[in-house]
């Protein structure tokens, strides 16, 4: 359960933001808190499920190993389960510029600007989503299963999560623990990107750890891992494409012709290719997606470039809690970007 002092501390937040996306948001989000319920407290229970129970020892194994063994900021994240009838968490809307990857940003109170916004009601997301369109701005509207309040509140699994594979789940809370663990006000490329970084090696090692290198779920992990980085990879090749499209000198008109032709080419070529590219099936769909400059925005804001960090880590033994320790340290930089930082620890100890 919440300790009423933060629910107080909230509502009485909310009331002084003064702002009806804040207050409904925040309504929804604090009815999820109040239902939450103590995952230690539930294993004693006599009356919950078997399925129930190994889900909640699953969270409770990689919560212990993200801190334990990677370093991650112990706090009270994952300590709590919420039952809920959603498949997903909210649905987030990103805009970007229909001749430019320039994102557009929303400002919240405490955080700053970021280019995506939550919503728990997916008609709230769309309304959202024709607001930007009417200005403009190409769209984009996709499902989060999981986010981070940043310290604000203590981030809990959903039931719908008993769904995911051991891998699965040990990315995602890895992901937001990094978050918790590392975050830099209006950086926010920055932190998505050490945050991928850590959860999709942090998933690899767990699922390594529990079930051993010659496991299938291990081979299962691998594959679906790397038909991940065939998926980005190709993206970040059409953003390069376009992006250079974009600053040519040709009129606006013919810049947006070609963008289509540009993207018409590479669902024909997902379309057509997708075997001999992917491994799964896990991305078939990339073919017939709404695929704008948002789509393409939103997703290099994750992984636009992850070689530092993975640099990083072959410099250091491919250690993973080695290369989160010496990301932590970060936050002391006093610098602009975070990433010279990255830079800085590339050549320690060059002659």
């Amino acid at each position: 359960m919440v300790p009423f002092i933060r629910i107080i501390a909230l509502t009485l937040s909310l009331m002084l933001l003064n702002g009806c996306y804040l207050l409904k948001q925040g309504s929804y989000l604090l009815r999820y808190q109040m239902r939450a319920r103590n995952i230690n407290r539930m294993l004693k229970r006599d009356d919950i499920s078997e399925e129930l129970k190994e889900f909640l020892y699953r969270v409770k194994d990689i919560r212990t190993f993200a801190i334990d063994s990677l370093g991650l900021r112990n706090n009270n994240n994952y300590c709590n389960y919420v039952q809920t009838d959603r498949k997903y968490m909210v649905d987030v809307v990103a805009g970007a510029r229909e001749d430019s990857f320039e994102m557009y940003r929303w400002w919240f109170p405490f955080f700053g600007r970021f280019p995506y916004k939550g919503f728990f009601v997916r008609e709230d997301a769309l309304k959202e989503a024709a607001r930007l369109k009417n200005r403009g701005y190409d769209v984009s509207v996709a499902r989060a299963m999981a986010f981070s309040t940043l310290g604000f509140f203590s981030d809990p699994v959903y039931s719908f999560m008993k769904e995911f594979t051991a891998y699965e789940l040990a990315v995602l809370i890895i992901h937001e623990q990094m978050h918790a663990t590392v975050w830099l006000k209006e950086q926010i490329q920055f932190n998505e990107e050490i945050a991928t970084f850590a959860g999709n090696q942090g998933g690899l090692q767990y699922v390594k750890m529990l079930y051993g290198k010659d496991s299938p779920e291990y081979t299962e992990a691998i594959l679906s891992q790397k038909d991940y980085d065939t998926y980005i990879d190709l993206v970040r090749d059409l953003f390069k494409m376009l992006d250079s499209l974009y600053s040519s000198e040709i009129e606006r008109e013919d810049k947006l012709a070609k963008k289509e032709l540009v993207i018409d080419g590479f669902k024909e070529r997902i379309g057509s290719d997708y075997d001999l590219l992917f491994r799964t099936d896990q991305y078939r769909g990339l073919a017939m997606a709404a695929i704008n400059n948002a789509f393409i925005a939103s997703r290099m804001t994750y992984t636009l470039d992850l070689s530092l960090l993975y640099e990083l880590y072959e410099k250091e033994g491919n250690d993973l809690a080695a290369v989160i320790l010496k990301i932590k340290q970060v936050k002391k930089y006093r610098g602009d970007d975070p990433k010279d930082f990255i830079e800085e620890l590339l050549t320690e100890g060059d002659p």
